[in-house]
């Protein structure tokens, strides 16, 4: 250690675990690094992560695309665990120090100063060890020996059974997906994009070589003068099911975007998964926990092929949902675009941190807690203020959200006194959304989320058209809505148009759906 860096005067934190064999595979990436750090940096943020991941752990967690949850909340409980040893510190120091004072052995001036120490050294602990987690722990490096490894601090209100509820429910790969709001792709962030089709599968028209297969004619030999029908003959359509769509899209998409032979060609952040969508859950008092069976209210759940580009390292995930259905001799085909945009510019401040805390730093930061020991004292004040006066709250938008499950009872005797009480347990709100910066950090940014939406756009609408083709259907229709729904891509677009000030306008809920505007294809 250089001669001009100080050995911190406390205990530092306990050792991170690495959880082994856990199915997160984004768990090291940079999404998952900044939401750890900004557990330590805002306090309101912390506090709704534990509230969503631990606190209602009846509640489904969201789908976590581009991070893991089970790391931020680890050191969300560790940021939580300093500020209640800071506390218990000044406690039992405060109580020491009235003890000593009733007794004699202090004076009323020596016992005010005492404790006025004890505010600020107390504060002073907890600001240096917050500082070293986020030097030491969640900075970027650029070597690749010391990058983020998602470790986590040891807690033990982080069982094992609650890291696998966690790990099973935030599994975005092939699984059902319960949410409890209005919307049903939760996690997934602002909407950006919508349309939808419905084509009739009709048979395409026989060209020459198909007559000459189907009577037998040689191709040298002379044609026959035969007699105009009155509709063109066309091929018999080859049925086929929403599974096979669905598969063929699924194969042909990865293919196509991310195991291209030229690494420069292929979307290396690409996934692809089918997922279930199912209504909010409900439970009846009586139940044994764990008992019964996940139940979908009004049968209404729907499949979707989820297709999800994540890039800035994770950091920006553009995800498509697409839908096929089939009715009679209609294909109806679904398409919903989401993006969540960059997380807030105040958790990169993590980035911006000294790499050693060095004497000058400890004195400044020593300082700045004599400056701010008016507002550590005032703050509790003031929070509870705020939980007296919802209007008040920062997080006022997500305990909307929050509540938004609540059923309420607007029967003439309020009869729902007398009902069995149900209790929703869908997922509303991702701890990722909670997070996420009202506008692009980076020009760059916002035209990658057009341009990954316009490539899987085109994509989809190409695969589906071969897959129409391979089935003999007529191509027509299929070519004229593609090209619709390409040039009106612009005008279906939630925020690219300029409105960078609100990425999260898209984002509504309690039956509101979002201002997506519907595809001309429609």
């Amino acid at each position: 250690m250089s001669s001009d860096t100080l050995s911190l005067p406390v205990q530092p934190p306990e050792p991170p675990r690495a959880v082994p064999q856990r199915p997160a595979p984004d768990a090291t990436s940079n999404a998952t690094r900044l939401l750890c750090a900004g557990t330590y940096l805002d306090a309101a943020y912390r506090a709704t992560v534990i509230r969503e991941l631990l606190t209602n752990r009846s509640r489904v967690v969201a789908p976590s695309y581009g991070y893991d949850a089970v790391p931020v909340l680890a050191h969300a409980l560790a940021a939580r665990r300093l500020q209640r040893m800071r506390r218990a510190a000044l406690g039992a120091g405060t109580v020491v120090t009235v003890f000593l004072t009733a007794v004699g052995v202090l004076s009323g001036f020596t016992a005010t100063l005492v404790v006025l120490w004890l505010l600020w050294f107390t504060a002073y602990l907890r600001r240096v060890v917050t500082l070293q987690t986020l030097t030491g722990r969640l900075r970027r490096r650029t070597d690749g020996a010391n990058a983020f490894d998602g470790s986590c601090p040891q807690r033990p209100e982080l069982t094992a059974e609650l890291v696998a509820k966690i790990d099973e429910e935030q599994s975005s790969d092939g699984s059902v997906i319960r949410y409890g709001g209005y919307k049903p792709f939760v996690g997934a962030g602002a909407q950006v994009r919508t349309w939808s089709t419905a084509e009739l599968l009709i048979g395409a028209r026989e060209t020459v070589f198909d007559r000459d297969r189907r009577t037998g004619r040689e191709p040298w030999e002379p044609d026959e003068v035969d007699e105009v029908d009155e509709e063109p003959r066309r091929k018999e359509v080859v049925p086929f099911t929403v599974e096979e769509i669905t598969s063929y899209v699924d194969a042909h998409m990865k293919a196509n975007l991310r195991e291209r032979e030229r690494r420069t060609e292929r979307i290396d952040g690409l996934a692809v998964a089918r997922s279930t969508f199912t209504t909010e859950v409900r439970t009846r008092p009586g139940t044994p926990q764990g008992a019964g069976h996940w139940q979908d209210t009004y049968g209404s759940g729907r499949s979707y092929l989820c297709i999800r580009v994540g890039s800035w390292d994770q950091e920006l995930v553009t995800t498509a949902f697409v839908g096929f259905d089939l009715k009679g001799n209609t294909l109806h085909t679904e398409f919903y675009s989401y993006v969540l945009a960059p997380i807030r510019a105040s958790f990169h401040l993590v980035d911006r941190l000294p790499a050693t805390l060095n004497g000058g730093l400890l004195l400044r930061v020593a300082w700045d807690t004599v400056r701010a020991t008016p507002d550590v004292v005032l703050k509790p004040v003031l929070t509870r203020l705020r939980s007296w006066a919802p209007g008040l709250s920062a997080g006022q938008v997500e305990e909307t959200l929050i509540e938004a499950a609540r059923l309420p009872d607007t029967s003439e005797f309020r009869l729902g006194r007398y009902a069995d009480s149900a209790s929703g347990r869908g997922a509303l709100l991702s701890i990722r959304e909670m997070a996420t910066s009202r506008r692009f950090h980076v020009f760059f940014q916002e035209t990658d989320t057009v341009k990954y939406t316009q490539i899987v756009e085109r994509e989809l609408l190409q695969i589906v058209r071969d897959f129409l083709h391979e089935h003999h259907v007529d191509l027509a229709e299929h070519e004229a809505r593609q090209t619709n729904i390409l040039n009106n891509y612009g005008n279906n677009n939630n925020f690219v148009k300029g409105n960078n000030n609100n990425v999260n306008s898209g984002t509504q809920h309690g039956g509101r759906p979002s201002d997506g505007g519907q595809g001309a294809a429609s």
